[in-house]
């Protein structure tokens, strides 16, 4: 799994592999990387690309995140205070709502 560079007084508090969906013309697509939870922001790093993280949020950036089935899947959707949406699945999507929880991002 790839690694967030962390900041100063920063902690982990979840991380997994999961897919983004990221706009590409008139659609979205998946694209598969590492969720990452920290005590001051939430990431998203796509796999086999280096550089910066695809998603940086801090938290004071998030307005909220909202939860819905897709198929058999779960589908977390994480909003930016602009109103970017973030959609996101994989196998760690119920911890992702938990670990959004515990540092204070609430459910719309």
């Amino acid at each position: 799994m790839a690694k967030l560079q962390l900041n100063p007084n920063e902690t982990m508090v979840g991380s997994g592999q999961m897919s983004l969906y990221l706009k590409q013309g008139l659609s979205r697509k998946p694209f598969q990387g590492n969720i990452f939870v920290t005590n001051q922001r939430v990431c998203f790093k796509i796999s086999m690309m280096p550089g910066d993280p695809d998603m940086n949020l801090t938290l004071e950036e998030i307005k909220g995140f909202s939860v819905k089935k897709v198929l058999f899947m779960t589908q977390v959707t994480i909003y930016s205070k602009t109103g970017e949406p973030y959609p996101l699945t994989g196998f760690p999507a119920k911890k992702l709502q938990g670990w959004l929880r515990q540092v204070g991002v609430q459910e719309l």
